[in-house]
């Protein structure tokens, strides 16, 4: 099997059915094909083949998707780079992964200067679009120029590796997840079944598609399924807005902190979003304020999921037909089985806290090259997922916090995210991030920190006093801190490692 059959099953059924939209520009899926053929031809005559890796540093443009499904046509491997990380993480991750090309485009010329100097890099194509002034470089348009619009697919096992996918991190430690062909079909085929897409759907691409959700529920789920991508090279809540107007986008997928900003943006009611038949939301904890007021004012529920970039990264899902719990991440799709266990590895009875733990096939292959890391999460076929959650009789999952941010203080339990949601439903709050801290008396100590909403100026007493009218004693924030902002990784993570204070 291949992961780019999708994409040629799709265009030989529908070629003239609009794959992509992006700005005044649109492509069919019979062009899509044609293109991505043509650089599938134009990198094999590089000499790329089943044992190469090829990386990918651009936006959610055209190139992108042409160049995921080009590589893979050639049963070579893609290691999709983070536009948003410093250059010095793109560099670890590429003498990780061991990429030996590059595509990517003018906006990234200045890393592409450092990646040549670089020591460690092992690049010896760096294919660069809309770049003629760059040197030592292949120009992407010339590599396609008169390349046939036809290619012969390499045919991959299961479970060959399509995908390396580095998660960002404050670890300085950087850990590729090896998805395979199978692995990514899989989750494309029960996103396109949970969330009933079809040709006729029209699905905003505002997440990145270097990153799993964006990638694989976004991207890949859409070439499934033969619907429409509405291609947005960064978020911008007004020009979204506008596009899910005049585009009538059927689906949005985003991460809470998208919703705020279309929620809070002056001329939302301007705009008709009528045609919106499912929000849906993943990546980062959702604030149950923010919820209750999507839900309240704008009429429309937002349907949530759950997933890492380990299990490629469907796990769980509010189903559109089934009962609708707030502040659940849903139940797994068929095919996954899932479990609460406590630490001796028993699994707990409904209701109580363990850690979630997964089965299936959308589990990845293992981290890239690195057998310790892996044989740490993968046990028995299990992924451990280090999340900490509950599971109710109706077998809807309630995460309660990450088992690495559990604060033991005085003896007892306090998971972070309790103590965040309610900080953020203060009217004054934006955002806040808990942690726990040393204490010689009780272990440890409760600290948070916090973002106030503009204009605002709350002190810590008054954070307190809020505190302690909606919190146990036990769980009360000892320290309040005030940040100007956060850190976060493309889902919408604060990364509570990165937090600095004002």
């Amino acid at each position: 099997m291949n992961l780019y059959q999708n994409l040629v099953k799709t265009a030989e059924s529908n070629p003239d059915a609009t794959a992509l939209y992006f700005g005044h520009d649109t492509i069919s899926y019979g062009e899509l094909l044609a293109r991505t053929n043509r650089l599938a031809n134009g990198l094999r005559g590089l000499g790329l083949d089943e044992n190469s890796k090829a990386a990918i540093l651009l936006r959610n443009v055209p190139e992108f998707v042409i160049s995921y499904y080009a590589v893979l046509s050639l049963g070579a491997t893609v290691v999709p780079l983070c536009y948003m990380c410093l250059a010095e993480e793109v560099e670890k991750i590429v003498c990780d992964s061991m990429v030996e090309t590059l595509i990517t485009n003018f906006e990234f010329d200045d890393l592409v200067k450092e990646l040549q100097n670089s020591m460690c890099s092992q690049i010896h194509r760096y294919i660069v679009k809309d770049a003629p002034e760059l040197e030592g470089v292949i120009q992407y348009e010339k590599l396609v120029e008169g390349q046939p619009d036809t290619c012969d697919a390499a045919e991959r096992a299961e479970d060959d590796v399509a995908v390396i996918l580095y998660a960002p991190t404050s670890s300085k430690v950087v850990r590729g997840c090896m998805l395979t062909h199978s692995n990514l079909d899989w989750n494309t085929e029960a996103m396109t079944r949970e969330c009933s897409l079809s040709p006729q759907d029209v699905i905003m691409a505002v997440l990145p598609f270097f990153a799993v959700y964006g990638q694989s529920c976004v991207m890949n789920s859409a070439v499934k399924a033969g619907a429409s991508l509405v291609l947005q090279e960064s978020f911008i809540p007004g020009e979204v807005l506008k596009a899910l107007q005049h585009e009538q986008v059927t689906v949005f997928f985003g991460v809470p902190t998208m919703f705020v900003y279309i929620l809070n943006h002056p001329l939302i009611y301007q705009y008709d979003l009528g045609s919106v038949r499912l929000w849906f939301t993943g990546g980062a904890p959702f604030p149950r304020e923010v919820m209750d007021r999507w839900n309240n004012e704008l009429g429309s529920r937002i349907f949530e999921g759950y997933g890492l970039t380990e299990a490629a990264p469907l796990v769980a899902m509010q189903p559109l037909d089934g009962p609708y719990k707030i502040g659940s991440i849903g139940v797994p799709p068929e095919g996954l089985e899932v479990k609460a266990i406590d630490e001796e590895g028993k699994e707990l009875e409904h209701g109580d806290v363990g850690e979630l733990i997964v089965k299936g096939p959308n589990v990845m292959k293992g981290y890239y090259n690195k057998p310790e890391e892996t044989d740490k999460v993968l046990k028995d076929g299990w992924l451990y997922t280090g999340d900490m959650v509950y599971i109710d009789e109706d077998g809807y999952i309630f995460i309660v916090g990450r088992k690495k941010d559990l604060i033991i203080r005085g003896g007892f339990n306090i998971y972070p995210r309790e103590i965040e949601e309610v900080l953020v439903s203060h009217p004054l709050i934006s955002e806040a991030a808990v942690v726990g801290i040393p204490n010689k008396y009780l272990g440890e100590e409760v600290k948070a920190y916090v973002k106030q909403k503009p204009g605002s100026n709350l002190t810590e007493e008054q954070v307190l006093e809020f505190c302690e009218e909606h919190l146990p004693y036990y769980k009360t924030p000892k320290f309040i801190v005030f940040v100007r902002s956060f850190k976060k990784d493309p889902s919408g993570q604060i990364l509570k490692d990165l937090i600095e204070e004002a």
